[in-house]
């Protein structure tokens, strides 16, 4: 199999990350390199921006496929393209164990993109995927710092916040308060919630969850009856359906903040913060927009810059402060996080 040493692979299949994947396209493209991308189809229909950097996309299909024929339909794309290098955008799982295995003795490289710090803690899978991926990216250099990699295995850090359509944001009284993602009792504390938005009824706030809330849910149910009971109801925006890119980026162009509702000693804390960094850091630092976290992770030391913190008692007060003191935050996000810094850490790692 000859390699093109200038052809790169992005790979896809789990379809929960691809918002980590253009800022890796504008650093490859602009390295001259050319790409091909191996999704599936729904990412390719929800990212079609992507189209302008990549050379080829090929599609591989999940539903209702074993993880064996995923990993057949992988291997044979990526040896079809005579690619040299290949990433994997989530650099976990069944799927691609299997093709590692496929490709162990093959000289195409591989590298990957690690979600959560567990992944070096035990992982049995990881183990066998470490046999062929020897050079890591961790979305944090918080994370980063606290990992300790096997032995034989590089690692290294990048955040990914280029976006679609950067925030536009002009200043308006009311403001926007988004939550990225639905409503979910794992990922959020919405008991905290509750008792945060009570605390904010004579300002003119909307608090926005930026995801599908299915009414079918029982913690949708449960959350939209304790915003009656508080009523709170009309300063929460729920959708019953999935949010569009365009919908998504629309409503970042007016958000004020973004809240991740991470609480220590809640659900929410026994994976953000700790293993992985809140898809909402990485948001926020590509859109400019401040960050609104409790202050029990103020030694994030990477949120410092662009972050204003609270606790369940003065998140009223801490919020007519950053409303005040928001411009100075969106400066400081504007000096410390640049894309053009991001794309070069991803490609100094891949190629220096």
């Amino acid at each position: 199999m000859s390699l093109n040493n200038d052809k790169i692979a992005i790979v896809e299949v789990g379809g929960s990350h691809d918002e980590c994947i253009l800022t890796q396209l504008g650093a490859l493209k602009k390295g001259g390199k050319e790409i091909v991308l191996i999704c599936t189809e729904v990412v390719a229909q929800r990212n079609s921006c992507f189209e302008d950097y990549v050379t080829s996309t090929v599609l591989i299909e999940t539903k209702g496929q074993s993880k064996g024929t995923q990993a057949k339909a992988i291997w044979n794309a990526i040896k079809s393209s005579n690619v040299a290098k290949v990433v994997f955008n989530t650099a976990q799982g069944g799927v691609i164990r299997n093709v590692c295995l496929k490709a162990l003795f093959s000289k195409v490289e591989f590298i990957g993109i690690i979600h959560t710090t567990r992944k070096f803690e035990g992982s049995f899978t990881q183990k066998i995927i470490n046999r062929k991926i020897k050079k890591y990216l961790l979305l944090s250099q918080f994370l980063h710092d606290r990992i300790v990699p096997p032995k034989g295995i590089e690692t290294d850090y990048f955040y990914p916040i280029a976006f679609p359509q950067q925030n536009n944001f002009s200043d308006e009284s009311h403001v926007i308060v988004a939550i990225l993602g639905g409503v979910e009792k794992r990922r959020k504390d919405l008991d905290g919630f509750i008792q945060m938005a009570q605390q904010v009824v004579a300002k003119d706030v909307e608090f926005v969850f930026l995801g599908k809330s299915d009414p079918q849910l029982e913690d949708v149910k449960e959350f939209r009856a304790k915003l009656e009971e508080g009523g709170i109801m009309e300063k929460v925006k729920l959708y019953d359906h999935f949010v569009s890119q365009e919908d998504f980026d629309t409503l970042l162009s007016k958000a004020s903040f973004i809240l991740p509702l991470v609480h220590p000693d809640t659900p929410s804390a026994d994976q953000y913060f700790k293993n992985q960094i809140s898809g909402a850091t990485n948001v926020a630092f590509g859109y400019n927009i401040p960050l609104l976290i409790h202050e029990g992770y103020h030694h994030v030391h990477e949120m410092n810059a662009g972050s204003f913190y609270y606790n369940l008692k003065n998140f009223d007060a801490v919020l007519t402060e950053a409303i005040e003191g928001r411009e100075d935050k969106v400066k400081a996000l504007e000096s410390d996080y640049t894309i053009i810094e991001q794309e070069k850490r991803y490609f100094n790692f891949l190629f220096g």
